[in-house]
């Protein structure tokens, strides 16, 4: 039975022999096919087999040449040769193989045995590696070569060409290489001297000359190391990485560079790419004699921010006895290290040695405090910039940061006010200051004041726009004062000197209005009345705009407006378009900035409020136009409109600044009317702003808080910066601060579930029914008046619902404020 089983196998094995012969063919695994085909033609002389045979050997001869193992390719070709049928292939690469392999006994044999057209049609890859040799010093092989080939030819020009280029001699050089024709096998090599040969503004062409030599080209080595050669700094660097060890030793003889250079050179090559600071630090500290010591010492201390394990090494090869310098170091470490206190602390040192030799080093006193601000929050910033303007007080961007901190993170109108002063008797030519000491005064209706600031900065920027615009309200102003006044002899000219700032159509407009008014008040009605409406519908395509405008000019001039209404399209029932309501937010901004009061635009928009009401229907699905028209309305102070929009945008969708513009619409914009439960939704909004990166809403809800508490809200990153100890006064610490974290944020979440789902007036009503019988109701109101005791009774209730023991109960709570907070009486207690 075994015998038999055998005998299968065999029969199977025999069988799958060729299968198994073609898949190692086809797969690429030249030497398992080449085995099993040389079995199968000990079994039959297949002449499929035998050209797959031969096929595998010149297969496995090209490998090995590819991995510069030229001899053993020679031996695989030759049995090729042996196993192949004529005409043979990669003859030619086999010559060359041979010459590599310096067996130049058979390479000369078949030389001599090609003719001229062999040579110079049938092998150009050949040709052209011939005559690289021979331009490289190898002239044994002319008497091999085919006297008659034009390889040989060409050969006589390329030798005159050398000796002309080596003699300095370009047009001789050039003249020689002139007969060579574009199949030349010399081509490449006429393209390389021609690159060489570039002088002058020329020179920038060689790079584009040199890209033209193909990759497959023999020349193409050269052509890399004459590149390489006329490149500097990284750039040289990195084409020497790309250059055989024996070539980046001719390039680096050629620039000149020392066997010290040349080392250094090698170790930058052997990085291979951008090294890391590390590699770079040891690098520039292992050959600091070619660097020079003192630029080996700046560059490795920029290092050690990025790598502070270095500082011992530092220290080693760069001893100092500076504690200014050891201090320096210190600092940049701990800022590599997001370490801001030890920082500080280091650089607070090195202020403190400079302050030893004033005023010479009162610049770099300045200097630290500006690199110290630009890492610091705004607070921190804010004062360390006022301190470096003591030690040097004429550098302008620190006023500029002064203003900005003061404007736009830390809003303070009293220092902002502090710095432009300041910077603008330091530079009182300044375009940017003058353009905010502008904006800051008509912000403060002082008119006189802007338009001043506008004339100054017209003289230094005759198309300043902003400072145009200014001018002209200012013209615009003054005209309507006259026509109060029944100075109308001078209000033409007025007009006409606002209309002479070549600012834009719109504006042109304006003061057409104005004229309107004037004719109307001044010399015929009718003719007035007529041109009031048509300057108002050349500015608006909506009766809504028209009649608001109308309005606050007509108020301006203290004029009535019964007759004006009738003369306008009627608004009833018109609903604004998105651009219509835009420029209704430009109209009202542009008059806003020219009024002491914003009674006339409330009057304004009293007039037409029931299409405004109307339009919030389709502005619900416009969210930026939406959030844009409350600004607005905060801006004048509507709260009715302000109210009626946010609340309806809120039963759509819930975000921070709805809910923000509803609650400031709900107390008038009155912060002391502000209850718990909106006090509440403000803190809740405060946090989702932030989580949403929304900073101006969280700007504008922390700034409602601060004028309910008097104090300001602390910035989110200011908050987290350090851990603050406990503060002895603070109710909710002494109550709920051994409370761990993770259980606290559970009661938050749990406090703002509550809230959401049953709302703030439940909740306010449900503590005064559960604990209003016990502790009264009267008492329970005064406590009720102190926002920490609603905060309280709000964790107590959270944790509560959670059913979690935190060791605090309703009398504690009451206790803890009725003996140390204030108390308040109610009146005629």
């Amino acid at each position: 039975m075994k015998k038999i089983i055998q005998k299968i196998s065999a029969g199977l094995s025999e069988s799958s022999l060729p299968e198994k012969a073609q898949a190692h063919y086809a797969a690429g695994r030249y030497k398992e096919a080449s085995d099993l085909f040389k079995e199968l033609l000990k079994q039959s002389a297949d002449a499929e087999t035998k050209r797959c045979l031969a096929d595998c050997y010149l297969q496995r001869a090209r490998g090995m040449a590819a991995k510069a193992m030229f001899k053993e390719a020679c031996v695989l070709w030759e049995n090729y040769a042996a196993n192949a049928q004529p005409p043979l292939q990669a003859q030619d690469a086999y010559l060359l193989w041979l010459l590599a392999g310096k067996n130049e006994r058979k390479a000369y044999a078949l030389l001599d045995g090609l003719n001229a057209r062999q040579l110079d049609e049938e092998f150009p890859v050949l040709s052209a590696y011939l005559g690289m040799l021979l331009v490289s010093g190898d002239t044994e092989l002319l008497p091999h070569l085919p006297q008659d080939s034009a390889l040989l030819k060409h050969w006589e020009c390329v030798c005159a060409a050398l000796a002309a280029y080596r003699n300095g001699e370009r047009e001789r050089c050039e003249q020689a290489l002139k007969p060579l024709p574009f199949r030349s096998a010399f081509r490449d090599l006429r393209t390389l001297l021609k690159a060489q040969l570039l002088e002058g503004a020329d020179i920038e062409q060689a790079p584009a000359l040199l890209a033209k030599i193909p990759d497959e080209s023999p020349y193409q080595p050269l052509a890399k190391a004459c590149l390489a050669y006329r490149q500097s700094g990284a750039d040289f660097v990195a084409s020497l990485s790309s250059l055989e060890h024996n070539q980046r030793r001719i390039v680096a003889q050629a620039k000149g560079l020392n066997a010290r250079q040349s080392q250094l050179l090698e170790a930058l090559v052997k990085l291979n790419g951008q090294p890391d600071t590390k590699t770079r630090f040891n690098l520039v500290l292992q050959y600091r004699d070619l660097f020079g010591n003192a630029a080996a010492q700046a560059y490795c201390l920029g290092a050690l921010a990025e790598y502070p394990g270095g500082e011992k090494d530092y220290f080693k090869h760069f001893a100092s006895k500076d504690p200014f310098e050891q201090n320096r170091v210190q600092a940049l470490l701990h800022e590599q290290a997001e370490n801001a206190y030890d920082a500080g602390f280091f650089w607070q040192r090195c202020i403190d040695i400079l302050k030893q030799d004033r005023p010479a080093n009162d610049r770099k006193i300045a200097l630290i405090l500006r690199r110290m601000a630009d890492k610091a929050y705004s607070g921190e910033a804010a004062v360390m910039l006022a301190d470096s303007l003591e030690y040097d007080p004429d550098d302008r961007q620190s006023y500029l940061k002064l203003l900005t901190i003061y404007h736009e993170q830390r809003p303070d109108p009293a220092q902002y006010e502090h710095w432009l002063e300041r910077g603008l008797q330091r530079f009182p030519n300044d375009s940017d200051l003058l353009v905010r000491a502008a904006q800051s005064a008509a912000a403060r209706k002082a008119f006189k004041k802007a338009a001043a600031y506008a004339k100054a900065l017209l003289q230094i920027d005759p198309v300043n726009t902003l400072a145009k615009q200014l001018l002209f309200a200012n013209h615009m102003a003054h005209a309507r004062r006259l026509v109060k006044a029944e100075k109308f002899h001078l209000v033409e000219k007025e007009i006409q000197a606002a209309e002479q700032l070549t600012i834009d159509k719109s504006l042109r407009r304006q003061a057409e209005l104005l004229r309107g008014f004037y004719l109307w008040q001044a010399e015929d009605k009718a003719q007035g009345l007529q041109r009031i409406a048509d300057t108002l519908a050349s500015l608006y395509d909506d009766p809504v705009n028209m009649h608001v405008q109308a309005q606050i000019e007509a108020g301006l001039l203290e004029l009535p407006t019964q007759g004006l209404s009738r003369a306008l399209p009627a608004f009833k029932d018109y609903l604004l378009s998105a651009p219509q309501l835009q420029r209704l937010i430009g109209l009202l901004d542009y008059y806003d900035e020219q009024l002491d009061d914003n009674s006339l635009l409330l009057k304004a928009l009293d007039k037409v409020k029931a299409p405004l009401k109307k339009s919030v229907e389709w502005l619900l699905d416009h969210e930026a136009l939406l959030l844009a028209w409350c600004q607005a309305l905060e801006k004048v102070g509507h709260y009715e409109l302000l109210k009626h929009c946010a609340k309806m945008a809120q039963a759509r969708r819930h975000t921070p600044a709805l809910m923000y513009y509803r609650t400031l619409a709900e107390c008038q914009g009155d912060a002391s009317h502000l209850d718990l439960m909106s006090l509440y939704r403000l803190k809740i909004g405060l946090a989702d702003a932030r989580a949403d990166n929304d900073n101006r809403t969280a700007g504008l809800i922390a700034r409602l808080l601060e004028r309910v508490s008097g104090t300001p809200e602390p910035l989110e990153d200011e908050a987290e910066d350090f851990d603050q100890p406990s503060i002895s006064d603070d109710p909710i610490e002494d109550l709920f601060g051994p409370i761990p974290d993770a259980m606290f944020k559970r009661i938050e979440k749990k406090i703002e579930e509550i809230m959401r789902k049953r709302g703030p007036d439940y909740f306010a009503a449900q503590i005064m029914r559960q604990y209003g019988d016990q502790l009264g109701q009267q008492r329970l109101a005064i406590l009720f008046m102190n926002q920490d005791f609603l905060w309280s009774v709000a964790i107590l209730a959270g944790a509560e619902e959670l059913k979690v023991e935190i060791g605090v109960g309703f009398d504690d709570i009451v206790a803890r404020f009725e003996n140390n907070s204030p108390q308040y009486s109610l009146p005629f207690n």
